[in-house]
């Protein structure tokens, strides 16, 4: 609302001759016919190009709202490497000794189907590849699948392929967190053993083994949990911190040392 002040302030001689000049042509398209078919005309040929010019203005009044809204998200994401004992900056792309760290904007998003994406405006242009992971400061929201100049297609968690290691926050203990394909601010996880000290409450964190999202990210808290006979680990569900359905700008995360983990590991079953 500052800005649009602002605006009015400065360009209102031009917005008081635009204003009168547009009462003037009303009247002359109202009491001519002739000359109204003409303006008729004109205005059906070049009204896309101006909803374009106003979406535009819109953006630009926006921008300031949009550079708050990613600061403070930056310094949540800040806060949370630095309880790690990870240095990071301060500016909205950063690095750290094992991640660099550039925010995009969701253009797209799913949520209520079996297999949901999302649709970032970043590309390869901007240094994105297949594999990176993609985060915020409350969770982790999935894996690049695909790139175009511009844009980059991610495997959300909440999709039936998706598979991210996780731990419990308190203990070591590995597990697989996996998409039901139901509610999407729950998920299961999987392989956690029935023999760690869980309750529910507990955070679960992202493990930081794939190489492809940091150490430490908090996913979602338990809510349910049960022990099956015969079965060495425990069925688990978990409600995410991040609300799936309401990003509008993410984290994409190119870790520094996958490839380098990825080649030792693939060495070693060559032997």
């Amino acid at each position: 609302m500052h800005n649009l002040i602002q605006f009015v302030k400065k360009y209102h001689f031009i917005l008081l001759f635009l204003i009168i000049e547009g009462f003037s042509v009303f009247l002359l398209a109202t009491n001519n016919h002739y000359q109204g078919n003409k303006i008729n005309a004109f205005s059906q040929k070049y009204i896309g190009s101006l909803h374009a010019e106003l979406s535009n203005i819109s953006d630009f009044l926006k921008l300031k709202q949009t550079n708050v809204f990613l600061a403070n998200e930056n310094a949540k994401l800040n806060s949370l490497l630095k309880k790690q004992n990870i240095f990071s900056g301060d500016s909205l792309a950063f690095d750290t000794p094992l991640f660099k760290y550039q925010s995009a904007r969701v253009v797209n998003n799913s949520v209520h189907k079996s297999n949901n994406y999302l649709t970032l405006n970043k590309g390869v242009r901007h240094g994105i590849k297949e594999g990176m992971g993609v985060i915020t400061a409350k969770g982790v929201v999935g894996i690049i699948h695909s790139v175009s100049d511009r844009f980059s297609l991610v495997i959300s968690v909440l999709h039936q392929k998706s598979s991210i290691s996780v731990r419990l926050k308190d203990e070591m203990f590995l597990g697989r967190m996996l998409w039901s394909g139901f509610n999407y601010r729950e998920t299961n996880i999987d392989d956690i053993p029935n023999h760690a000290n869980l309750n529910i409450g507990d955070t679960i964190i992202s493990s930081g083994n794939s190489a492809i999202f940091p150490d430490g990210i908090a996913i979602g808290k338990v809510i349910s949990f049960q022990r099956i006979p015969g079965d060495n680990f425990y069925k688990m569900r978990i409600q995410f911190f991040e609300d799936l359905n309401q990003l509008h700008y993410v984290y994409v995360a190119e870790s520094l040392i996958k490839q380098e983990k990825e080649l030792l590991e693939l060495n070693a079953k060559d032997d």
